[in-house]
């Protein structure tokens, strides 16, 4: 069992210095994993009985076996935290090398083409990356109308045309309001456009085309889950480039 798990299951038991000892650990878990008994009564300006009690109370039977179990415990978070990073920048890797394979000529056309651009993220992230993709775009002369919220994504898709082009922006392609303004759009006849995660989802099903990203996960605390969301910013970045490239092969062309 982890040491914060063993404090929380023992916290009736633990007095106002046991609580000192373990805000102190907390703090500085690498020197703890090869400090003295008396050092640590020293930094923490108790004796070391408490800090043997301390760690009875853990169950432990004295700061020795403490020790060894914090250290093996802060041995495997660090090796962890390497793995994460690795996995986190293998993947940027593999998603701009994804981004880059991917055959953007339908989409720069139908994007070149359209009458009206409209852009819907799904959530905060994905909100950012559809107003990455409004301030690209400008560079290249087309503006994308950023659909903020429900109500301006109603009003936009019971204006729809045939000759306008729509990018739905989600990770999981599956919430219950980008499904049906994908099904919105295809039943209007414009181009739907979606950037989400990497599986078979809905909205990509629905879309003309699709773009896919992955992501990280790095983190829960409490019931909310931390994921890596760059690949969203390189898929976009990519895209934009690739407009600006083939506006300049239409120009070599005429």
């Amino acid at each position: 069992m982890r040491l914060d798990e063993l404090i929380n299951d023992n916290y009736n038991k633990l007095n106002e210095n046991d609580l000192l000892i373990w805000q102190y650990i907390q703090a500085h878990k690498d020197e703890c994993c090869s400090i003295s008994i008396e050092e640590l009564a020293g930094k923490c300006c108790i004796s070391r009985t408490t800090i043997s009690r301390f760690t009875q109370k853990l169950s432990f039977e004295g700061f020795r076996e403490f020790k060894m179990h914090l250290k093996l415990e802060y041995e495997a978070e660090k090796k962890q935290k390497d793995v994460l990073l690795d996995d986190v920048c293998l993947n940027y890797e593999k998603c701009i090398q994804t981004a880059r394979d991917t055959d953007m000529q339908e989409i720069c056309r139908h994007i070149y083409k359209a009458k009206r651009l409209f852009v819907f993220g799904t959530g905060e992230a994905q909100n950012s990356a559809a107003q990455m993709i409004k301030r690209m775009f400008m560079y290249a002369k087309r503006f994308f109308v950023v659909l903020a919220g429900k109500s301006e994504l109603t009003m936009a898709l019971e204006d729809l045309e045939t000759d306008d082009f729509m990018i739905i922006i989600s990770l999981s392609g599956e919430t219950d309001l980008a499904v049906k303004a994908a099904k919105k759009v295809k039943s209007k006849g414009a181009y739907l456009l979606s950037i989400t995660g990497l599986s078979n989802n809905t909205v990509a099903k629905l879309s003309d085309k699709s773009l896919y990203i992955t992501t990280n996960h790095l983190m829960k605390i409490g019931a909310v889950s931390f994921e890596t969301c760059s690949s969203y910013f390189n898929m976009v970045e990519i895209l934009c480039v690739k407009y600006l490239l083939y506006l300049e092969q239409n120009e070599k062309e005429n």
